[in-house]
């Protein structure tokens, strides 16, 4: 059963390739099935026909049967308009011979085939030209008297067995492309929702930018005014420069999160996986907020084995980590501690990431990695983009990763990243729920 399912699908998908579209592909689906469910049964009655002594009949039979075989081979070599065009006309001459001589219910075959055409062709001057001929000739059945005696007319039995066939294969293929079109309005309407959600995204993103981005360097003007008119004693200008400084590189990070967003959303990203060192990675990002903790006083704890190892993207698992980390200490009070562990389970290890901060309201979290969050501030004060969390997401799933939040309002939120632990444990990435502590 496997072996014909191959063969069978590998029969069907004839002159079929990936850069076709998606109505296009069904509609070449379709004729390799059309020929194909023509091409065996055809030969079949050929050799029954010849056995009978219906010689007329039997040829018929072979050459409707060796022109189903010539579709499939212009199928194969991309010459699709002249397929269809073969398929329907000798069908409709080789079904209307049987019907004219043998009176073996040929004329619903030729409703299958005008229903088949209407449904390959979209130009409806095709469409009429074709409901004209085939009535004509359905019409030619009935009115020419019969040219072969009654004896050597096909049995009754084989007449309604054809009638049966050609009603059953009117319903497959109307329901064949019923499929196709229900199947394109899921898709049509998926993507417009997902481009609804592209315009609020790129909304926020311009006002991330007017109002979030632009600040730090107008103030940076102002500074640099005063320093040229000589407007400031040194004092000031320390103060000044420590404040301009911190607003740059925060905002360094934001614009830097709304790039690599950005270029995730555009499918630009490698996502080349190689076995990391966890420890590592986490020391160097933890080095570049040595004073963004030391300024609220915060304890960071590393708590992770030298030799832990995941499979993932090396950028990607450093631009997770660094905005998670980064977070933790946004968000934690001062004097508190930032407790970073693992857990290993049977597919991924767990990086945890702990705070002593403002924590998340448990209805809020669900959407936190789903959507650009609204402008948010730290403790102190410290402006945040809202992007990173969804870039974080993004770029879990990319390396077959999942992520949880654990949080209780006013005491803390554990951040949680599994990321695989060896190549065979790379499954279909889930993001889970968010749950309290």
């Amino acid at each position: 059963m496997n072996k014909f399912r191959k063969y069978w699908k590998l029969f069907s998908h004839i002159g079929a390739h990936p850069g076709m579209s998606y109505i296009d592909l069904k509609r070449v689906y379709m004729i390799n099935l059309i020929a194909l469910l023509c091409l065996f049964p055809t030969i079949f009655f050929a050799i029954l026909n010849l056995i009978d002594q219906r010689y007329i009949l039997s040829a018929i039979n072979f050459s409707n049967s060796t022109c189903a075989f010539t579709v499939l081979v212009l199928q194969y070599y991309g010459k699709y308009n002249i397929a269809k065009a073969t398929l329907l006309t000798s069908n409709s001459v080789f079904f209307f011979a049987g019907a004219l001589l043998y009176r073996n219910g040929g004329e619903y075959f030729l409703l299958c085939t005008l229903i088949v055409a209407m449904l390959m062709y979209e130009n409806r001057k095709v469409h009429i030209v074709l409901c004209i001929t085939i009535a004509f000739l359905i019409s030619l059945l009935y009115l020419l008297p019969d040219i072969l005696p009654l004896s050597q007319q096909v049995p009754r039995s084989r007449s309604v067995f054809n009638i049966i066939n050609a009603l059953a294969f009117i319903v497959v293929a109307v329901n064949f492309f019923l499929d196709i079109i229900y199947k394109n309005m899921k898709k049509i309407e998926q993507q417009r929702l997902n481009l609804e959600s592209m315009n609020r995204d790129k909304e926020k993103i311009f006002s991330i930018i007017a109002h979030d981005i632009k600040s730090p360097f107008a103030n940076l003007e102002a500074l640099v005014f005063m320093f040229r008119n000589q407007m400031l004693d040194s004092t000031t200008s320390q103060e000044y420069i420590q404040q301009i400084y911190q607003q740059i590189a925060q905002q360094n990070q934001a614009l830097d999160d709304l790039l690599q967003w950005g270029s995730s959303n555009m499918q630009g990203m490698n996502c080349s996986t190689s076995k990391l060192l966890i420890k590592p990675i986490i020391q160097h990002i933890i080095k570049s907020f040595n004073d963004n903790a030391q300024a609220k006083q915060l304890k960071i704890n590393l708590d992770i084995p030298p030799d832990t190892q995941i499979i993932a993207n090396r950028d990607h698992t450093t631009i997770i980590l660094r905005n998670l980390i980064s977070n933790a200490i946004k968000f934690s009070y001062v004097n508190g501690n930032i407790n970073i562990y693992i857990s290993v389970d049977d597919l991924y290890t767990h990086i945890h990431i702990q705070d002593e901060g403002i924590g998340i309201n448990p209805l809020k979290s669900a959407a936190l990695f789903n959507e650009i969050q609204q402008k948010s501030f730290g403790t102190e004060h410290e402006p945040g983009s809202g992007v990173g969390l969804v870039l974080c997401k993004d770029l879990i799933e990319r390396n077959k990763g999942i992520v949880n939040i654990q949080s209780i309002p006013n005491k803390g939120s554990i951040f949680s990243v599994g990321l695989p632990s060896s190549p065979a444990h790379i499954t279909q990435t889930k993001v889970e729920l968010p749950s309290c502590c």
